[in-house]
């Protein structure tokens, strides 16, 4: 199996050890729901990813940075993104709620920039997001990824946990952005 670059730094997790602080990131990657809860094992014979609960709405980050390959509705998955990075690894982040915008195919989105909100589209019972890791067209357990680290330093990572407890403020009028910076954003219903 080919290696990735891709590293997933998260503080604690939800089944590997304690409360999630997702936006803590050292590395290439991070979590992308903060709060979160996982409620799924990761990759199985009929599960191609993580679950990650969190409160309906709650703001969805893109892990790494990456061009938006895919935003709309794909079968079970309900409304979906899928972000291709730059060493060719796909994340997939689905049943979302909304998108936010300027999130359509040949968008570049930096780590940490919200991309949508948490959801139940598609086949989903209870607000959760779907994650998936992907490598050559195929779904690969995202959990080889994770780095059990604890990361204290401060910085970026540290205002967008600040950012991401913050309520969510919905503008009345979004104009699409060619490029999505690491800043929360309106969402789109």
């Amino acid at each position: 199996m080919r290696k990735t670059p891709l590293a997933f730094v998260l503080a604690t997790f939800v089944g590997i050890g304690g409360p999630a602080a997702a936006q803590v990131s050292c590395g290439d990657m991070l979590m992308p729901v903060v709060q979160l809860k996982q409620v799924s094992r990761g990759l199985s014979r009929y599960h191609s990813g993580l679950d990650l609960m969190a409160p309906y709405g709650s703001p969805v980050r893109a892990a790494a940075a990456g061009t938006v390959v895919f935003a709309g509705r794909y079968f079970g998955y309900g409304n979906m993104i899928d972000l291709r990075h730059a060493d060719g690894t796909v994340t997939r982040y689905a049943h979302l709620s909304a998108f936010t915008p300027g999130i359509r195919p040949g968008a570049q989105v930096a780590m940490g920039a919200q991309i949508g909100a948490i959801g139940t589209s598609g086949h989903a019972h209870g607000a959760h997001l779907h994650f998936e890791v992907r490598m050559d067209g195929r779904a690969i357990d995202p959990k080889p990824f994770i780095a059990l680290a604890v990361c204290t330093r401060g910085g970026p990572a540290r205002e967008l946990i600040e950012e991401a407890r913050a309520p969510a403020t919905v503008p009345a009028s979004a104009a699409p952005a060619p490029v999505i910076e690491a800043r929360p954003g309106g969402l789109l219903e």
